[in-house]
């Protein structure tokens, strides 16, 4: 596949430890990251107020690390088919039921696949997905929680959308393996899918210029998770640009930037926007302590 190889996202390049094989193999491939990717490591990453905040933000992650293993498993023996039409709006009921707001259903291509795992102790594996219909979901995030970013408090309702929209993730797809198809969760810590990208084709709203998707229900004040699975199913409506207007005449996520990460300029003739400086921004949240989120809260189309 022609997809993103997961071991140069910031996270997975964080998770490198000086003096291994994978830190010195990486740098050797990529030697204009190394001294950038040092100095985020050095810089302090500890917020020195609201412990109670910041322990329940190492609770959550914690709790999303032990749940990662549900994300696969093998399908159940006997196989039980369903025309695609009702097995989808029996998994849209089902994600609804269990706090997904907005829902949708694509066939996928490469583009929207990562290729390569680059964390945990699956790093440098292929991602082998067991099919190409991609089932994209979002839960709102809590506006008011987020209102303080950057902040423990903002940071703690962000892990708990992580856990939210894990949970839906992982009903849908015990659901489909209980009848017998593959099905796989793209969560927190563990993808199969550049999810911005996969919820766009899917219907669920249009990709801004913070690099982040805006919903149509609560622009990008809402988290994605996905299933990736080979169960025949109904593809729901196709990209939708609902709401691309209004970000190509707002632009301020990009002056709300501290680190100016985010491109202020007109989109291009296709619609698109220069892609995020995500290099600057995780520098950002390590000189704050604290994940930042200043483009969802000043975004006019965040709710909820």
């Amino acid at each position: 596949m022609n997809g993103f190889d997961e071991r140069d996202t910031v996270f997975s390049r964080m998770e490198l430890k000086p003096g291994t094989t994978r830190y010195q193999e990486y740098y050797i491939a990529h030697p204009e990251r190394r001294a950038t990717d040092d100095a985020a490591r050095a810089a302090s990453s500890e917020h020195s107020d609201d412990p109670w905040n910041r322990r329940l933000v190492e609770a959550g992650f914690g709790l999303l690390e032990d749940l990662r293993p549900l994300a696969r498993g093998p399908a159940a023996a006997h196989r039980t088919d369903l025309p695609p039409e009702a097995a989808t709006a029996f998994l849209r009921r089902l994600a609804e039921a269990h706090g997904a707001t907005s829902f949708g259903v694509a066939a996928l291509d490469d583009r929207c696949f990562y290729t390569t795992r680059g964390r945990g102790a699956e790093y440098g594996s292929p991602v082998v997905v067991p099919g190409r219909l991609g089932i994209v979901f979002a839960v709102p995030m809590n506006r008011g929680e987020l209102a303080g970013a950057p902040s423990p408090r903002a940071s703690a309702e962000v892990v708990n959308a992580y856990l939210r929209v894990a949970l839906v993730g992982l009903v849908l797809a015990r659901c489909i393996r209980a009848w017998g198809h593959p099905a796989a969760c793209t969560m927190d810590g563990r993808a199969d899918l550049v999810l911005p990208l996969a919820a766009w084709r899917a219907g669920l709203g249009a990709l801004g210029r913070s690099g982040l998707l805006l919903t149509d229900a609560y622009g990008p004040c809402a988290r994605l998770g996905a299933v990736v699975t080979g169960l025949p199913l109904a593809p729901t409506a196709g990209p939708s640009n609902r709401t691309s207007r209004v970000c190509a005449s707002c632009g301020r996520c990009a002056r709300g930037c501290p680190a100016r990460a985010i491109d202020a300029g007109p989109p291009t003739d296709d619609g698109r926007y220069r892609p995020v400086d995500h290099d600057a921004c995780f520098a950002q949240w390590r000189r704050t302590g604290t994940d930042c989120g200043l483009c969802i809260v000043e975004c006019p189309l965040s709710r909820g």
